[in-house]
């Protein structure tokens, strides 16, 4: 009762917390800009320089960086309760994989045509489309095949990636800061292609939101309360590796985010999906938001690919979940 009773505090303060590292993300910058003037040019925006700097620079940018965190949190909240298990993430099924091979094509057979993120977007997609055939057995579907299956579909692409890059070490660079993830240069083209992918897969997963919490009482019970277990887990798969496609057509690959977020808000919110998925979005986006901030503004070093203070924030806390969970099981086996 206590943590339904605080919903609405918590869905506030992820807005004003979103709220406040956009506007941040908007003033920050080599040109500082005021508060005031951002508002003022929102309202009445002019053929200015600071204009152009606020509606064709950063504000792409920084609602980027938020549709990418919101949608890799969303996913990841996804993935973790199709697998039934907290350390899952959005590239588990070999998104990750396969987006790096559809990138590293684009750019190596049409290197001046601009297809490095829609070839990651097809990769990703037909990765994890891959995976799911593989694993799928007299009509049926394992989850646990289908780590498996999307592991082994990793491995084998990224030794393709890997090839590719070493016959034409042109591309080498730009393909390795794809790989680490950055927010840097997006339109407005880009970002409303996104959106749209994203609401699209959000309209998908919503309605099956009863659905993804009684699959929380196990498979059996699921289906004995009615719930269509195979479809359902087919349908959320299609959409949660929608939704981590259209992060890696926007960003490149960006880690930890769709892990990290969904755990933490889980602890604090609960296993209810209903809140769970869009609390997930607001702090995922606001949490990309100042990670993006940080990474264009370190001390010395410069300007970083936002995957780098990702995996910086996010890789010691994953460490800190693995050991919690081993000592859980420790304990359970114990008893």
């Amino acid at each position: 009762m206590r943590r339904e009773a605080g919903v609405p505090i918590r869905f506030l303060g992820a807005v004003v917390l979103l709220a406040i590292t956009l506007v941040v993300g908007v003033m920050h910058g080599p040109t500082p800009i005021p508060l005031g003037t951002i508002l003022h040019q929102l309202v009445q925006p002019n053929r200015s320089i600071t204009s152009t700097i606020i509606w064709d620079i950063r504000l792409p940018d920084v609602l980027t960086a938020a549709l990418v965190g919101g949608a890799l949190a969303v996913a990841g909240a996804v993935m973790q309760a199709l697998l039934k298990n907290p350390l899952a993430d959005p590239y588990i099924v070999g998104a990750s994989s396969g987006a790096s091979l559809g990138a590293t094509l684009a750019q190596e057979f049409m290197p001046y045509a601009g297809l490095m993120a829609p070839g990651a977007f097809v990769g990703a997609l037909a990765a994890v489309f891959v995976s799911y055939l593989l694993s799928r057995g007299r009509g049926t579907s394992s989850m646990l095949t289908l780590i498996l299956a999307g592991y082994a579909i990793g491995i084998i692409l990224s030794s393709v990636t890997t090839f590719l890059m070493l016959i034409n070490q042109q591309s080498l660079s730009t393909i390795f800061a794809w790989e680490v993830g950055g927010i840097d240069g997006t339109n407005w083209s880009q970002v409303a292609i996104s959106f749209g992918l994203i609401l699209l897969a959000m309209a998908v997963i919503w309605p099956l939101v009863p659905d993804m919490n009684a699959l929380l009482l196990g498979e059996e019970q699921a289906h004995h309360m009615g719930v269509p277990v195979r479809r359902v887990q087919a349908v959320l798969l299609a959409a949660a590796s929608l939704l981590t496609a259209a992060a890696v057509y926007l960003s490149g690959l960006i880690g930890f985010v769709g892990l990290v977020i969904p755990h933490i808000v889980r602890r604090i919110n609960g296993p209810n999906h209903r809140t769970l998925l869009p609390l997930s979005f607001l702090v995922g986006a606001a949490f990309l938001s100042l990670a993006n901030t940080l990474a264009q503004s370190l001390p010395v070093i410069g300007p970083v690919p936002v995957g780098l203070v990702t995996a910086f924030l996010g890789g010691p806390y994953f460490l800190y979940l693995l050991v919690q969970h081993n000592r859980r099981r420790q304990q359970g086996g114990m008893s």
